[in-house]
């Protein structure tokens, strides 16, 4: 992912002081890459940052522990096969 489309996620969020301290390092770490964006706005929109100090380490293991819960969800407790 973009740095643009990262600043764009904080924006549309309603997040605008995550954007100026954040978007910049995560691009730089890489860890969105290949993130699906439905899956990071769904992250962005769960999770309340108003008023926190909030370092992009601490953010990004939240968002880590956000993903691995969406994933196991989306593809365990609610696809089971019929046979």
């Amino acid at each position: 992912m973009e740095r643009e489309q990262i600043e764009e996620l904080f924006e549309d969020s309603g997040y605008h002081g995550l954007n100026s301290k954040l978007a910049y390092k995560i691009w730089l770490t890489g860890v969105w890459d290949e993130e699906d964006e439905d899956k990071i706005e769904a992250f962005i929109d769960a999770y309340s940052f108003e008023g926190e100090a909030i370092l992009t380490d601490n953010f990004l293991y939240h968002y880590r522990i956000f993903a691995y819960i969406h994933d196991k969800n989306e593809g365990s407790l609610f696809h089971r096969q019929i046979f």
